[in-house]
């Protein structure tokens, strides 16, 4: 796989500005460079256990699937302090010490789904979910060389993945958000960096996520991946709000 990843990211770095084609034959050779698109579009179901550090650490546990359901639990000292989860289009939340869940709005159930594209489907997958996709030229940042896919969601949400000139992998994303909407409702311009690839199960995963904002160089956010697992999703209960 890496030999033949290798001839790719060499043809595409002496192409020309892309043309739809060469968007289609760039989304390919990135699903080639993480494992195959045969490999990506198996998963059904993916969970990941997170450290997630914003100068207070706590633990996350996501679950989401192929079928457009997700959970995350967020654990602090051990004990669950907060939920979020969507559940046959709608989404839900928990508070710590609550044992029901509570309705959230659909612009929350629309962050919970773009996450569930990001975690479980390929790029080259998503205009088939609705999303936009363009596929632009080489672009340096840093120095370094990119090709840049931007995404435009059906909600109207944009944003933008940088893929490795060489390895074809993303390694960086842009987009405006606030950092916790149900908190802090600020838009901030974000960029996220990923590394440390991981193969699972014959796909390649980041296991470190690290998040700053774009006007201040700040580090906002560091996620590491502690476990991921695929197709291991045997009960879809958790999903299902708690009365």
């Amino acid at each position: 796989m890496t030999q033949h990843v290798a001839i790719l990211a060499a043809t595409f770095l002496l192409a020309l500005p892309a043309t739809g084609l060469e968007s289609r034959d760039i989304l390919a050779a990135h699903a080639e460079a993480r494992g195959g698109a045969a490999s990506i579009e198996a998963i059904q179901s993916i969970a990941i256990r997170l450290i997630i550090d914003e100068g207070w650490v706590v633990e996350g546990h996501y679950r989401a699937t192929r079928a457009g359901e997700m959970r995350i639990d967020v654990f602090a000292d051990g004990e669950r302090v907060f939920t979020e989860a969507l559940h046959q289009g709608s989404a839900w939340a928990m508070q710590q010490g609550e044992t029901s869940g509570s309705p959230i709005t659909p612009e929350e159930a629309n962050i919970l789904g773009r996450g569930i594209l990001g975690n479980i489907y390929g790029l080259h997958e998503l205009e088939a979910q609705g999303v936009a996709v363009t596929v632009s030229s080489s672009d340096r940042v840093d120095g370094k060389s990119f090709w840049v896919v931007d995404l435009l969601h059906q909600d109207g949400f944009e944003d933008r993945y940088y893929l490795d000139a060489e390895s074809l992998l993303v390694v960086r994303q842009r987009s405006h958000h606030a950092l916790h909407p149900a908190v802090d409702p600020e838009i901030r311009r974000f960029e996220s960096r990923y590394s440390d690839y991981r193969e699972v199960d014959g796909v390649l995963f980041p296991f470190l996520k690290e998040k700053f904002d774009l006007e201040t160089g700040e580090r906002v956010q560091r996620t590491t991946t502690q476990s991921l697992t695929i197709n291991t999703l045997d009960d879809g209960s958790d999903f299902v709000m708690p009365q």
